[in-house]
């Protein structure tokens, strides 16, 4: 086997290796920061849910939004304002909260829903006030 040879299979190998790291890397810039994307409404949790009860809401869907309200329970996973308003945090952060709290959260629209009258938010992160 001559060098030639040898040197193109090792760079016939190598050739998967770097294709994969440039996929990697192409996809994880595709994701968008949620965090450091500027709200396109800040309001209080109430009128976040009015709009939505009143179907004037449909444009926020998958926006980032602002709003204040009441820590009015919490979990692992959940984080839940005035009653209404499921939050799911962001996996990378850690919101430190506790019930009867007053916060002002960050997070995008998921989604409304009619028959529990609740609106679902992902992505949320606590703004320093």
């Amino acid at each position: 086997m001559t060098r030639a040879e040898m040197n193109w299979k090792i760079f016939r190998s190598v050739i998967p290796l770097v294709a994969l790291v440039a996929f990697a890397y192409y996809t994880k810039s595709l994701k968008p920061d949620y965090a450091t994307k500027d709200p396109v409404l800040i309001t209080d949790s109430n009128d976040l849910l009015w709009r939505f009860q009143m179907n004037e809401g449909t444009e926020l869907i998958n926006q980032v939004v602002q709003f204040k309200g009441k820590v009015t329970g919490f979990d692992s996973l959940l984080i839940i304002l005035d009653h209404r308003l499921i939050c799911s945090p962001d996996t990378s952060l850690q919101i430190d909260i506790a019930i009867g709290d007053s916060v002002s959260l960050k997070g995008r629209c998921l989604g409304y829903d009619d028959l529990l009258e609740e609106l679902r938010l992902d992505h949320v992160v606590k703004i320093m006030n």
